[in-house]
């Protein structure tokens, strides 16, 4: 379960050395997490936690806002 909400965070914050540097961890730390061989800190969890929440939060405004959800096909082109 770990492993999956930091797979989570990663994608939104753009990658693993954004996350490290989220969290506060060391690169290999985060891949050890990310492979589900260990997992992190109490405190690591609890940030990463409030990124997941942070989202949920977000994403709800948009939606009490009116704003519709974006869909892959909505990308621009490069």
């Amino acid at each position: 379960m770990c492993a999956r909400i930091l797979q989570q965070c990663e994608q939104l914050q753009g990658g693993r050395e954004q996350l490290a540097a989220f969290l506060g961890a060391k690169r290999s730390e985060l891949e050890e997490w990310l492979d589900a061989r260990s997992g992190p800190p109490r405190a690591v969890f609890e940030r990463a936690m409030e990124l997941i929440l942070a989202e949920h939060d977000r994403r709800a405004a948009r939606e009490a806002a009116g704003v519709p959800k974006r869909r892959r096909s909505d990308r621009p082109s490069a």
